[in-house]
């Protein structure tokens, strides 16, 4: 499945993520093995999780395309992952 980035994860790339150590091979290899995988209800959008680099990436499916939307870096993933389960918006 090819990979497509959008405008705005590439803009957040290169002013914020880079300087976090995230690189797109990062992105691309969050959604091919996340550590978690849940379903954004609000957005309908996927979210994987990576928590050893503290990364969560949104993306669509379309066709044979996955289009990153955002990638989310924090270092309270796991807690934020937590909070939007209990309140129904990850699945």
């Amino acid at each position: 499945m090819e990979v497509h980035f959008t405008e705005h994860v590439l803009e957040k790339l290169e002013k914020h993520l880079r300087l976090l150590g995230i690189s797109e091979e990062d992105i691309v290899a969050t959604i091919k093995k996340p550590d978690d995988l849940v379903y954004d209800t609000f957005m309908d959008r996927y979210v994987a999780l990576n928590y050893s680099r503290n990364l969560a990436v949104v993306y669509e499916k379309e066709d044979d395309k996955i289009i990153v939307v955002t990638a989310i870096y924090s270092s309270r993933l796991r807690s934020l992952v937590e909070r939007r389960r209990m309140r129904g918006r990850w699945i």
